[in-house]
């Protein structure tokens, strides 16, 4: 499977969302988004998680996360995203 690893920017949500889908049409399997520039996740982050994770699997791909951050990863864990996403260790990306 080839995965290629993308930094999440918040602020940036249309160019992140653009470049999601353009690795998984040049032939990616699956996108891993990289969300260690973060220090915590709020409500706008899940709900664009969620809507790039639906938009991957419209275009035939899969959406991965990975953090080693203790306050993302609770997020993830509180809201259930760790069940619907695949969790990436950064050696496994």
């Amino acid at each position: 499977m080839e995965s290629v690893v993308i930094e999440y920017q918040p602020n940036a949500y249309p160019a992140l969302e653009a470049a999601v889908v353009a690795a998984l049409r040049e032939g990616a399997d699956r996108v891993v988004l990289n969300l260690d520039s973060l220090d915590s996740l709020d409500t706008d982050g899940v709900r664009g998680l969620i809507a790039l994770l639906r938009r991957s699997r419209a275009v035939g791909g899969e959406l991965a996360l990975r953090s080693s951050k203790p306050g993302v990863r609770r997020t993830l864990e509180v809201t259930a995203l760790d069940r619907i996403f695949q969790m990436v260790e950064a050696e496994a990306a």
